[in-house]
């Protein structure tokens, strides 16, 4: 008579959040930790090296094959077959017996599929579940084995597909060309066109590679953000950076586009102050100067979409001479009733000053809000 084989699960998350949910990257990161016993940053640690290593996101399936096949995992051939996550369990605790580690990806969706761990359940045998969400009725997609030697003993080995040769970074009959306010530029390292603008965004203002780009977009929010290129991770990022916030710039009520924003703001800031900018509502783009001149640098033209949005650090000290470069009184103090003038804004007077910033009430009735040190490098007095 055939014995009971041990089968069960345990309700657990290895998210430092407690119960965060888990996405499908939080899902592996979960089963890493499950199944090799180490902490969630490490994971992530391997997980951002993989990224770094293919020029693809955290969140991209070819990076966690990578991560996986790092971390000494083995994908079993027919792994497609759609098999219940309860039957599963049950042959694992039946030839498994050295402490095999075992990861399946569940057949959900793109979007919505996961990978959870089967975790020996120690001297008494069998394998156990851990995961936030009982999923032993679900089928598996994948099967992920590491045996205790590092060697693959699947039954039937899997063959590798070839490597598929890399995106190029232009369309032959399409390429884009650099003009007075772009700069045609791809950080990514292995040259593809991927969703990883905010990363390459990032890597330009920073001056760092795209690799650590990502290491530190997942850093910013102490790697609880699973989506490192989220608004919450990037704003985060920029704060610790030194960054401030600006709201779209408008004029006759209306955003400007990139090529506008380059125009208006070349007296605006101080020669050598980098921007993060939103392009439009799903892209970002780094904001240079070159030439004496701001520039999107971008790996497509971008500089017809509106400026919704910006992240501006300034430099210790001004480089660049304004344009028109005709004598102009040099202002040396403020207090409130100084009347001075600005060569996109016009003639103003300070209605308010504190330590930091001044706000100034421009001839047509608007009023802005500068920092004292940006209106003393970019007004004259009156």
């Amino acid at each position: 008579m055939n014995q009971p084989v041990f089968s069960a699960y345990q309700c657990i998350n290895h998210h430092p959040g407690g119960d965060y949910p888990l996405d499908t990257v939080g899902s592996v990161l979960h089963s890493v930790c499950a199944v090799r016993g180490c902490k969630w940053k490490d994971a992530f640690a391997a997980l951002l090296k993989a990224s770094g290593a293919l020029g693809m996101m955290p969140q991209d399936k070819q990076t966690i094959r990578n991560m996986l096949e790092n971390q000494g995992f083995y994908l079993q051939a027919g792994s497609g077959a759609r098999r219940s996550i309860e039957s599963i369990l049950a042959e694992c605790s039946e030839r498994f017996h050295d402490g095999e580690a075992v990861i399946l990806k569940t057949s959900g969706s793109a979007r919505h599929s996961c990978y959870v761990p089967l975790v020996p359940a120690g001297a008494d045998g069998g394998y156990v579940l851990q995961y936030p969400e009982d999923l032993r009725e679900q089928n598996a997609a994948e099967v992920w084995i590491a045996w205790k030697d590092g060697q693959d003993h699947s039954i039937r080995p899997r063959r590798k597909p070839a490597k598929k040769q890399a995106p190029v970074n232009q369309p032959a009959d399409h390429p884009v060309q650099p003009h007075e306010t772009l700069v045609v530029c791809n950080e990514n390292p292995g040259n593809h066109l991927i969703g990883d603008c905010a990363v390459r965004a990032v890597a330009g203002v920073l001056e760092i590679p795209w690799e650590e780009a990502v290491c530190m977009l997942a850093e910013a929010l102490d790697y609880t953000d699973t989506v490192v290129n989220s608004n919450e991770s990037i704003e985060a990022m920029l704060k610790k950076k030194g960054f401030q916030q600006f709201e779209a710039i408008r004029r006759n009520g209306k955003m400007l586009t990139g090529k506008e924003f380059c125009d208006h703001i070349h007296d605006m800031f101080q020669a050598g102050t980098r921007i993060f900018a939103y392009v439009g509502n799903d892209h970002a783009a780094a904001i240079l100067v070159f030439d004496d001149d701001y520039k999107i640098v971008d790996t497509w033209d971008s500089t017809d979409r509106y400026i919704t949005k910006y992240w501006a650090k300034y430099p210790e000290r001004p480089q660049r001479c304004p344009r028109n470069e005709e004598q102009q009184s040099q202002l040396t103090e403020l207090s409130v009733g100084t009347r001075l003038r600005h060569k996109v804004f016009g003639a103003g007077e300070i209605t308010a000053i504190d330590d930091s910033f001044a706000a100034v009430r421009f001839k047509d009735g608007t009023e802005k809000r500068f920092p004292v040190s940006w209106i003393l490098t970019n007004c004259k007095a009156i």
